[in-house]
């Protein structure tokens, strides 16, 4: 049976911007052109792609979490260039964009999070959290700047993110705390640079410089792949907060948009 398998992606660091494309970059007619490196010949536009092949529940349920992460990072970078931009509106897309990734990465049972998740999470560093990502710590940061007005659709999405965070945290890990505590680290001690890099490397990132075309190929890729998966295996876990079973009814709205907002901000004039 073909293992389930998830490259590399290279997203650059927060605050370096993504490198025009280059004229051998350019797509005619749908072709890749010659000297053209991929993904960057790769057109954004969703096309069908068939799911991934049904594995072992613990190899299936490691897809979802590396591949959710993946998607969370690309529609980070995606949230931290609309806070810049001060588009309000579509920041808080994106933040029910990743609230809907993290109900996927977390969909496995609770014993296989306990069993196969968090087990591979510690080997890899015994205190791996979330906390260490540079890019999120980047929008935190720039929200502490543009402090959205209370009732407004950014803050309302912030809220519910947080809501959908606790919900999916409780349902894996009932008892006890995250590796972060259980390690004995201070929460609200910043990561060193060597954490954050353990991080990025543990879900296959790469920091380098990427083109718009080549990052949009990455995000539509990953895009593409979850929703395969969840065209056939919908994410149907049961919270006690019914707000997030109604939210996890339309998981591929949510999860789709991020692709429409990558062409609107990304592509603007690389298409033309």
């Amino acid at each position: 049976m073909t293992a389930l398998v998830i490259p590399r992606i290279v997203v650059p660091l927060p605050r370096e911007h993504l490198s025009p494309c280059s004229a051998e970059e350019e797509i005619q007619d749908g072709a890749r052109p010659r000297q053209c490196h991929a993904p960057c010949a790769e057109r954004l536009n969703l096309r069908p792609v068939p799911p991934p092949p049904v594995q072992s529940e613990a190899e299936f349920a490691w897809y979802r979490w590396v591949l959710g992460h993946q998607g969370s990072f690309v529609t980070w970078r995606l949230l931290s260039s609309a806070l810049d931009r001060r588009d309000l509106d579509e920041a808080a897309a994106l933040f029910d964009a990743y609230s809907a990734l993290l109900l996927y990465s977390g969909s496995c049972t609770r014993d296989v999070y306990a069993t196969v998740v968090r087990p591979r999470m510690a080997a890899r560093h015994p205190a791996m959290s979330g906390m260490w990502a540079r890019d999120y710590r980047h929008i935190n940061a720039q929200l502490a700047e543009v402090v959205p007005a209370p009732g407004s659709a950014l803050k309302e999405a912030m809220k519910f993110n947080r809501l959908v965070h606790m919900t999916v945290a409780h349902r894996l890990v009932p008892t006890g705390g995250s590796l972060l505590r259980d390690a004995g680290h201070d929460v609200h001690q910043a990561p060193t640079a060597e954490e954050q890099d353990i991080l990025d490397d543990f879900f296959l990132l790469d920091r380098a410089p990427n083109c718009a075309r080549g990052f949009a190929a990455a995000l539509r890729a990953r895009v593409a792949a979850t929703l395969a998966d969840l065209r056939v295996r919908p994410v149907r876990e049961f919270y006690k907060r019914e707000a997030v079973n109604r939210f996890q009814e339309d998981l591929p709205a949510h999860i789709g948009r991020v692709v429409s907002i990558a062409e609107a901000t990304l592509l603007e004039g690389v298409n033309a």
